[in-house]
């Protein structure tokens, strides 16, 4: 993979965190303590720790922006009512 495809792979992984980022605030305001925490002290440092690590492009910050989009995925997800059966994130 050449250093172009790198960079648009990284800034389609940066927006997608963006947008998920704004979707996981929305839904904090219905979530419980732990999910809040869980934000708080886990996802929401390593968003700045991965946009910066993606202004290297290299092929280790596409794989860091598609880990991290995966993690906020599946963190959205539990935060989402009904999934899981509740309205409650569970930590992993």
């Amino acid at each position: 993979m050449n250093t172009n495809d790198i960079k648009v792979e990284v800034e389609k992984g940066l927006s997608k965190l963006s947008g998920l980022a704004d979707e996981v605030k929305v839904q904090l305001h219905l979530a419980s303590l732990d999910a809040k925490k869980e934000w708080d002290d886990t996802l929401s440092p390593k968003l700045f720790e991965v946009e910066q690590s993606a202004k290297a492009l290299t092929e280790s910050s596409r794989e860091t922006v598609n880990e991290l989009v995966a993690k906020v995925e599946d963190f959205l997800g539990r935060l989402k009512p009904g999934a899981k059966g509740d309205n409650e994130a569970k930590p992993h």
